[in-house]
């Protein structure tokens, strides 16, 4: 046990995993900065709220499907709620997309998946529109409850001894001699041998960095929610197109939808609603739900996506500058695989190492020249 003091700047999902798994290796002594009044209304809680473990990228893959053995059974007292709403996902293509399908299931060798054609999905999914040839089905996969696998981490970490400063904003790093001294903030200086960048798209701001920036890219993406509508069961599974970046998912009585646009922004433009963008999930709503074209939208909403150089998670220490960590770049996977980013940053942060298998792809020094 130590009593170093550490700042995690961001209190959402990366955050909040982050200072859960370093209570749980014995440090106590945590300041979790929060510049807005609630936890997790930026990217963690602007998001579709889905598991997804089939992923294009089998590291990503990887680590996503540890991440969902911790959902699917928690250590004690982490929640008696369930964490993963078990619907099933299904990754579907029309005959031209088969063979990034079939990559796409070879990249995620190990996993449940379930192959066949797409006789199935239309059988569970009546009013979807001709076209799908293949399918690959993962039963475990599902929806989060986002709220409360952010609150138990929260909750955990702050039972531990970990403080949660709402309305904190970070301004900048202090540094003395080559190591962190800690952080100014709207309510002043903080002393922490120890600083984790954990604040999603605002770690792509340079400024604050004091020269000891990384190469983040914050994307935005939309999302909507139709009116309640009669056709849709709220049993039905989550629906993703491959190669048409289309998915959609029962919520609150219609269908959550998306077109996974990826729209280079700033932070501050981060949440900015593009009608164009509604416009085509509309467009590929009414081709693949031609039944739903005037269904009405309930709400509708941007949320970013942080992404390094390489789409890599970026993981652990910083080589130019002792004390400083970072838990950033998680591109849209950040609720998938947190409790196997929160563990492996705790790793770096207080064994200045870690023996999980993919520590050294996701370290910060690779982006630095």
């Amino acid at each position: 046990m130590s009593d170093e003091r550490i700042v995690i700047i961001g209190a959402g999902m990366a955050g909040a995993a982050t200072a859960y798994f370093l209570t749980r290796k014995g440090q106590h002594n945590i300041l979790l900065l929060e510049k807005e009044k609630l936890a997790g209304t930026q990217s963690t809680g602007r998001n579709a709220a889905i598991l997804r473990t089939i992923i294009p990228d089998p590291l990503a893959n990887r680590l996503a499907r540890q991440s969902a053995e911790f959902y699917a059974s928690p250590p004690e007292g982490f929640t008696s709620l369930p964490l993963v709403d078990r619907v099933g996902i299904y990754m579907a293509a029309c005959a031209e997309h088969v063979g990034t399908l079939d990559m796409l299931c070879k990249n995620n060798a190990g996993a449940n998946i379930e192959r066949g054609d797409a006789a199935r999905v239309y059988e569970q999914i009546p009013i979807l529109a001709p076209g799908l040839k293949s399918v690959a089905y993962q039963p475990d996969d599902g929806i989060l409850d986002v709220h409360t696998i952010l609150q138990s981490f929260i909750r955990g970490a702050c039972q531990s001894g970990a403080q949660l400063c709402f309305g904190t904003q970070f301004k900048t790093l202090r540094i003395r001699n080559g190591r962190v001294e800690g952080v100014e903030t709207n309510d002043g200086f903080m002393a922490a041998s120890k600083v984790v960048v954990a604040n999603g798209a605002w770690a792509s701001v340079s400024d604050p960095f004091s020269g000891y920036a990384l190469p983040f890219t914050p994307y935005r993406r939309h999302l909507l929610v139709t009116e309640p509508l009669p056709q849709v069961n709220p049993r039905w599974p989550i629906l993703w197109v491959v190669g048409e970046d289309y998915y959609f998912r029962p919520e609150s009585g219609g269908l959550l939808m998306s077109a996974c646009d990826t729209v280079k922004v700033t932070p501050e433009q981060g949440e900015i609603t593009d009608h164009a963008e509604l416009e085509r999930i509309a467009a590929k709503a009414a081709r693949w739900l031609p039944s739903l074209t005037n269904a009405g939208v309930a709400k509708a909403w941007a949320g970013m996506r942080t992404f390094a150089p390489d789409d890599h998670f970026v993981i652990g220490k910083d080589p130019r500058l002792l004390g400083l960590y970072w838990v950033a770049g998680l591109g849209g996977h950040g609720i998938t695989c947190a409790p196997v980013v929160g563990a492996l940053a705790a790793d770096w942060i207080v064994d200045g190492k870690s023996d999980h298998p993919a520590a050294a792809i996701l370290a910060p020094d690779r982006l630095v020249k």
